[in-house]
């Protein structure tokens, strides 16, 4: 927009002109009303409800965004402003206390800017329901709501006056979730523009108090030249007569009263100065009361932008949110118990839903409840469809769409088809690509590869294939997003009796050097993850000898013996059984002609998982080969065995892997979840719904990944923050399975079922894949260990 300022115009003025032109106008002065209390606040906000218009929908890219134009207007003013009051305070002039505020404050107004560009992209902004008519018309709904808030507190905002004014505005008119999530935005709109406003008071009253200091020196210096120095300067002010503002005038004459025997014709010139303008007393009161507002708004509006930053919006939006209330009825009683993250997946599917259809999101809610109180009624043990999940996120989504009048997207269309025919996508994308590569091989390398083409297809055809399993793994990366699973929250509350669990490190005991790293190791991973009903058990077996037994088995026993049982004094004295150690005895191999443990890791684990789901004491427990024979499976056991066999699931980890802080409760929540829990089919023998394996993400640490240019090359991105970021894996997104690579958690019955006897002793060489097969394993991408 053009402005009609002369060239030389400071960049404030000019800034200022252009948005004061136009409509933005209706914005101008202090965003201030009458002060409310509670209950007149309460009311203005159902009033407010009641006289808002909507807009009727336009397309995204028509409609404008006067907000985010403004907020980079805005942006552009304070920083000429804050550049304009640093150079006047380094040079001693009295800033006033709002300029003082501004300046101390500054970072803080500059960090919610920036905080509004990020949760307010343009997309966004432009799905919030317009106002059709009033001084906003244009504007979103929720900015009047939070600017209307904002002048009747006189902008001192806390979480208290939020709710209860977000409460009675819902009274009257029902906010979207788009909407509540949007209102921290508009509130720090509001406090930045008042800010800004502030900004712009002190700043034109360090120009009225520099005009008045420069006009009285000018006065004074003239009463001190020849006799018509006087009257000329007089003149030349009342032919150049500035704006004769109460801090103008209350600067000039204050000036001049301290120079009275410098200036004789004082009581004339405050004479002619009351009739052009305001009186002395007048002007001084005023600029008092100007000064006094611009500061407690620009303190109030710094200090609220402070709390914002504070507040729990999260918790806020759930308890604002309608749809939240109706999902909360969930017949099968997960929704309540599931995580912030899975929550807000569910209601953003419902908003979906609701947007498209042009129905109100709380039907859309009310109709996915019906559908599953409907299904537990026929079905009562089915907790799967009888969760309102499964018709949000799950199977179940298309027969709530049916009801709703839902028609899906091309987009979602073709996304779905990949899904149904993940084969064709995957094994058709790298035959499509393998043969496209030969082609273009054969193409390039001209007519003469026509006499050795196989020679050319043999060696091509590796590299070919290479590429395109590269290739189509990054296309379905890209066009389908990660599926994230849901999860129940276990962090607040702890890990409850029904979902007991274990952790188990396998290990092999070659020295006593190696049963006190196994102890330090396993010490560390209780710390990280110290719950309730969490258990934390070594595995272990002796290193593979010629014979049965050698001269440091007892010791390296002993020692292991001692170190759990010291863990055990250590952490839980009196408590239930913290640490556990299950250690086997060699076994004779023929195959491979050594005593060894049987089966290595995966005898450990399966062993291990009998030994839960059997009775009687550890001593009488007995391992069971093909033949139906065998000794005692662990010759020694260390911790209460009654209580680690009520354990629900284990989580199985190498002794060189980490387990974060509060990463096994994730585990636990996300595999204890009505849509992951495990379906086994006996005629299958497997599992087919949900999983019996989770599978997190296995990130590298820090030091690990700098320890040769290979682990570098190989180990991503190591030291991002494992719960803030979900990725993409090609199998887990397109098949809705991962691969178990024998780090993770499983259900131990399900897991059972689907492995016990099912492999040939000495068969398996990495049994972790095709266990995760026969289990089905899901990967969680948002937890990494």
């Amino acid at each position: 927009m053009a402005t009609n300022a002369p060239p030389g115009v400071p960049l404030l003025t000019r800034i200022f002109t252009r948005a004061s032109q136009g409509r933005d106008e209706l914005l101008g002065g202090p965003i201030r009303g009458e002060l409310l209390g509670a209950d007149q606040l309460a009311a203005r906000a159902r009033d407010l409800a009641r006289s808002q218009k909507i807009a009727a929908p336009e397309r995204k890219a028509r409609r404008r965004a006067p907000l985010l134009v403004r907020l980079n207007e805005t942006r552009a003013v304070l920083v000429a402003a804050y550049e304009r009051l640093t150079r006047a305070a380094d040079a001693d002039v009295d800033v006033g206390p709002a300029g003082d505020w501004l300046l101390d404050n500054f970072h803080v107004v500059q960090e919610h800017i920036r905080e509004v560009r990020e949760s307010l992209p343009g997309g966004y902004y432009r799905e919030l329901p317009e106002l059709a008519t009033g001084a906003l018309a244009g504007y979103p709904r929720v900015y009047e709501l939070a600017i209307t808030l904002i002048a009747h507190t006189e902008a001192r905002v806390d979480l208290e006056n939020v709710q209860l004014f977000v409460g009675a505005f819902q009274e009257r008119s029902t906010l979207s979730i788009g909407e509540l999530w949007a209102i921290p935005a508009m509130l720090r709109l509001g406090l930045i523009e008042s800010v800004r406003r502030m900004a712009l008071r002190t700043v034109q009253r360090l120009d009225e108090v520099e005009s008045a200091d420069r006009w009285a020196t000018r006065l004074v210096a003239a009463t001190q030249q020849d006799r018509g120095a006087p009257g000329n300067a007089l003149d030349a002010f009342v032919r150049d007569t500035p704006p004769l503002t109460p801090q103008f005038v209350a600067r000039l004459l204050h000036q001049l009263r301290l120079a009275k025997e410098s200036f004789p014709p004082l009581l004339w010139f405050e004479q002619w100065i009351s009739e052009e303008g305001p009186g002395s007393e007048e002007a001084a009161s005023r600029s008092t009361e100007r000064l006094a507002l611009t500061q407690v708004m620009t303190a109030n509006s710094i200090t609220s932008l402070r709390a914002i930053g504070r507040m729990d919006w999260r918790s806020f939006v759930e308890r604002q949110s309608v749809i939240e209330q109706v999902l909360r009825d969930d017949p099968a009683g997960y929704y309540t118990r599931m995580t912030f993250q899975t929550r807000d997946h569910y209601r953003h599917v419902v908003e979906k839903i609701a947007k498209r259809t042009k129905r109100r999101e709380q039907d859309v809610a009310h109709a996915a409840i019906e559908l599953a109180r409907g299904a537990r009624g026929m079905a009562p043990a089915d907790e799967r469809r009888g969760h309102v999940g499964y018709y949000l996120i799950d199977d179940g989504r298309r027969e709530l769409e049916r009801v709703s009048g839902y028609v899906p997207t091309w987009g979602e269309r073709v996304h779905r088809a990949m899904l149904r025919h993940p084969n064709v996508v995957f094994v058709g994308g790298i035959v499509t690509v393998t043969t496209i590569a030969l082609l273009a091989v054969l193409t390039l390398a001209g007519p003469w590869a026509t006499r050795v083409v196989s020679i050319l297809l043999f060696f091509a055809f590796l590299p070919a294939v290479d590429i395109a399993v590269t290739i189509v793994n990054q296309l379905v990366s890209a066009f389908l997003p990660p599926r994230v699973l849901p999860k129940l929250e276990l962090h607040e509350h702890g890990v409850p009796p029904a979902l007991r669990t274990a952790v188990v490190i396998p290990t092999l005991f070659g020295s006593v050097d190696a049963v006190r790293e196994a102890l330090d190791t396993i010490e560390v991973q209780f710390l990280a993850n110290r719950e309730p009903n969490l258990h934390f058990a070594i595995l272990s077996d002796f290193t593979d000898f010629k014979e049965e037994t050698r001269e440091t088995d007892a010791e390296i026993v002993a020692a292991a013996v001692a170190g759990v049982k010291a863990l055990n004094a250590r952490y839980a004295p009196g408590e239930e059984t913290a640490f556990y150690l299950f250690h086997r005895p060699r076994l004779w191999n023929a195959q491979q002609g050594v005593w060894m443990g049987w089966e290595r890791k995966r005898g450990k684990l399966a062993e291990f998982n009998r030994f839960l789901r059997a009775s009687g004491p550890a001593n009488e427990f007995l391992h069971s080969d093909e033949k139906g024979t065998g000794g005692p499976a662990f010759t020694t056991v260390v911790g209460d065995v009654d209580t680690i066999r009520k354990c629900k699931y284990v989580i199985t980890l190498d002794s060189d892997t980490v387990l974060p802080p509060d990463a096994a409760p994730l585990l636990i929540g996300t595999l204890a979840h009505s849509l992951n829990r495990a379906v086994y089919d006996p005629a299958l023998g497997r599992v087919t719904q949900g999983y019996g394996i989770l599978q997190p993400r296995v990130g590298v640490a820090l030091p690990s990944a700098h320890r040769s240019h290979f682990a570098a090359i190989h180990s991503g991105h190591p030291g991002v923050d494992p719960y803030t970021t979900a990725v993409s894996d090609v199998y887990q997104d397109l098949y809705g399975e991962g691969s178990f690579t024998g780090k993770g958690i499983y259900d131990v019955d399900a897991f059972e079922q689907a492995t016990h006897g099912r492999f040939p002793e000495n068969t398996l060489l990495s049994h972790d894949l095709i266990e995760g097969n026969y289990a089905r394993a899901g990967l969680a991408t948002d937890i990494e260990v």
